[in-house]
This record gives structure tokens, C-alpha cells and sequence, in this order.
């Protein structure tokens, strides 16, 4: 009873996160990686290979401080859409954005203009990667979908992504769902992360939910197929907004054979003790 109770405690303190590293090889350094888009304390942060941040919470300290104690910090960089808090949301209204994400309040990026793609290329991502950061996680792309109106501007989306590999062939590119670009960018990316394969959240209706089992199996199936095709590593990224689901949602990924990540929609937190799985899949 007391032991139950203490775990909930330190779940509520850790703010719903859970990572557990069901091993790529065996020195991987995606095989314990965590998503955080809250300030955290560099100096109080363990067991982490590898981290997904806010990349202007941090200063050049900061990221020297997260790799003496053997972590990796990647950037997070939105290509497809940019928040009104981003320094460079004022330039990019003026190049021209074209309508709004209602589920998070941002606006989509005109990739057709060249300008931007150059403002991202020779400016922002050198301004990111001067404060020591190993790589940039490469989200919202999925604005260029072919379901969307700005499905024109799909090889905007992969000329951007090649132009950075190209000036950066050093540095760590994780790219964020994309999948349907993936035979286009897999030459040019580390890995890819997959969210809400055995949870999600629903924006509508601002709820967390646990999808059927035949659709988990049906989202596994399909990682094993693009994992196959395209031979980089998949991370999966899914949520939970309590204790008990949270322990729901590990206790299906651990099976998947996947390095894998649980927060809440907000990327709040992180906890300081991770899980690791005993199902192993090699190169996964």
C-alpha cells in the first residue's frame, strides 16, 4: 500500500514522463532518450543518453554541463510552422505565413519562399547549433502533407531538410513523423520518431486516450515495415495523463521491441529513474 502510494508520489513529481530503453545495440544512444519542453536543471538530470529539448531555455554552460554527464542535447526546430514566441516569428510574417494550427496556435511557413528556407539555413540553425547542441529535432512536418493545402510544397520541405544535412554532416537530425516524405529524406536523417502509437490525445476533445489494441498492433506493423525499408532507427513518443495509465501504456510498449518515451501532451518534465525492457530488437 505505502510502496504504491510512494510510486504515484514520485510519478506526480516526474510530471508523467516515463522513457525506457528497449535496446537498438547495445551503446546506442537512442536507447534512453527523453522529450522535455519545460527549463530543467542540467545538473540534476541522470540516466539519460539522450535528450530532446527547448533549445532556448539553455546556455552554452548549460549544454556543457548535459554532456559531462554523458548526455546528448538535440534542439528542437519547428520547420513547418512557427510560434508568435519565436524570435524570428515577426520575420517570417513579413516573407508571409499562410493560416493558423488552431490546436496549438501557431502558423504555417511558406516553404515555397526561398528566403525562409535561407533565414533557416545560413541563421537560425547556425544560431541553435553555436550553443553546442549535437543535433536538431526536425518537427512539423507534416504541415507539407499530402491531405493539406500546402502538399506543393513537399519538396520545399526536402530541399530544407538536404540543404541542413549538407551543412551540418556531422550533426545528429532526427526528424518528427514526415513519414510519407521518408523516401525522399531517410538519406538524410538519423532516425525518426513516431508519436501516439499505443495512447493519444485527442485536441477536440482535450482528453488522453489508449487505443484499441488491434490498431497498436496495426501501428507496430507498420514501424516494422518502414524500419524495413528504409533502415533507420524508430523511436516512439506516446502519452499518458496519470499514474495508472501511464503503466498501461509501458507495459504494451515494452513488448514492441522500440526505444520509447511517455509524457504529457505538453513535454512537461522529466523523470530522473527510466525503464528499461528486456525485449531487445536489434537495429530497430
Amino acid at each position: 500500500m505505502y510502496k504504491k502510494l510512494y510510486l504515484i508520489i514520485i510519478y506526480l513529481l516526474t510530471v508523467n514522463c516515463i522513457s525506457s530503453s528497449n535496446k537498438l545495440s547495445e551503446d546506442s544512444v537512442y536507447d534512453s532518450f527523453g522529450v522535455v519542453y519545460s527549463d530543467i536543471n542540467p545538473s540534476i538530470v541522470s540516466g539519460y543518453k539522450l535528450l530532446i529539448v527547448e533549445p532556448y531555455f539553455y546556455s552554452k554552460q548549460d549544454i556543457i554541463e548535459f554532456h559531462s554527464r554523458g548526455i546528448k542535447v538535440v534542439a528542437y526546430l519547428s520547420l513547418g510552422e512557427v510560434n508568435e514566441s519565436r524570435r524570428y516569428f515577426s520575420d517570417f510574417k513579413k516573407i508571409g505565413l499562410i493560416g493558423k494550427n488552431e490546436n496549438h496556435g501557431s502558423y504555417y511557413i511558406n516553404l515555397s519562399e526561398n528566403r525562409i528556407k535561407e533565414k533557416f539555413i545560413y541563421e537560425i540553425v547556425p544560431e541553435l547549433l553555436s550553443y553546442g547542441y549535437d543535433g536538431l529535432f526536425l518537427d512539423t512536418i507534416d504541415a507539407v502533407a499530402p491531405y493539406t493545402l500546402r502538399r506543393s510544397m513537399e519538396q520545399d520541405m526536402v530541399d530544407l531538410i538536404s540543404s541542413i544535412r549538407t551543412r551540418n554532416p556531422d550533426k545528429l537530425l532526427i526528424q518528427n513523423a514526415g513519414l510519407f516524405l521518408l523516401d525522399k529524406t531517410a538519406t538524410y536523417i538519423d532516425a525518426v520518431t513516431i508519436e501516439a502509437v499505443a495512447s493519444g490525445y485527442d485536441f477536440d476533445k482535450s482528453e488522453y486516450q489508449i487505443k484499441p489494441e488491434t490498431e497498436y498492433e496495426e501501428r507496430l506493423e507498420f514501424i516494422d515495415s518502414l524500419h524495413n525499408n528504409y533502415k533507420v532507427p524508430f523511436l516512439i513518443i506516446d502519452f499518458a495523463e496519470n499514474y495508472e495509465t501511464s503503466l498501461q501504456v509501458k507495459s504494451r510498449l515494452e513488448d514492441s521491441g522500440l526505444p520509447f518515451f511517455i509524457s504529457n501532451i505538453e513535454f512537461r518534465g522529466l523523470p530522473n529513474s527510466l525503464g528499461r525492457s528486456s525485449k531487445l530488437k536489434k537495429g530497430a
